[in-house]
């Protein structure tokens, strides 16, 4: 059997299957149609990159210092951090969605079609909230955070393009090393989340044939 095959192959399954959340899961029209388990595996590696932002902060060259609140990143609170921080809580927010629609679908199982609808339109809104805006948020803060790297050069230039130094101290108190330790622990429970979904799943259709 050709690969080029397997992709209709498997909506044909899902269609013959006889399960209504699987058919119309692939009869709808979207840009993130990642499984469940899938989509929690990205945002789990999203956060895992959010987490670089302390040992990034640590190799700053000495001529960064002036633009810095401190040099010290377990006291140091960047107001570019709260766009990472934002960006994590989105994706904690989007796989707590993913989660809960998942245990939505197994408890109500065999779902109705207008159950099956209410439980995509929760996905796809969490992935376009973690993926999307989620993921967007923590790309930009990793890009400003790598300003640094050049330099005091480096920042002067992007303070003198923008007008603003994004290094400024943010005033909320919330340091590199603990918004860089939040995004670590999260990253890893959200990755055991995908791994316990994706044999939860397994067994449940497994079950249910």
């Amino acid at each position: 059997m050709s690969t080029d095959s397997q992709p209709d192959d498997t909506i044909a399954q899902a269609i013959i299957s006889g399960s209504t959340y699987e058919r119309l899961r692939y009869e709808r029209h979207s840009y993130l149609r990642q499984t469940v388990p899938r989509t929690l595996a990205l945002q789990s590696a999203l956060l895992g990159a959010l987490a670089l932002l302390l040992p990034i902060y640590g190799l700053y060259p000495d001529s960064t210092a002036a633009f810095l609140p401190s040099i010290d990143p377990a006291i140091a609170s960047p107001k570019v951090l709260l766009l990472g921080l934002f960006g994590g809580a989105l994706q904690l927010f989007g796989a707590t969605l993913l989660v809960g629609s998942v245990l939505y679908r197994v408890r109500l199982a065999p779902l109705t079609e207008r159950q099956a609808h209410a439980a995509l339109n929760a996905e796809d809104f969490a992935r376009y909230v973690g993926l999307g805006t989620g993921g967007l948020a923590i790309v930009l803060s990793l890009c400003l955070f790598a300003v640094g790297l050049g330099g005091g050069d480096a920042v002067s230039a992007y303070v003198a393009f923008t007008g603003r130094n994004p290094f400024v101290d943010s005033g909320f108190g919330l340091s590199v090393g603990a918004v860089s330790l939040f995004a670590f622990v999260a990253s890893v429970t959200v990755f055991y989340a995908s791994r316990y979904l994706l044999v939860h799943l397994a067994l449940f259709h497994r079950n249910s044939e």
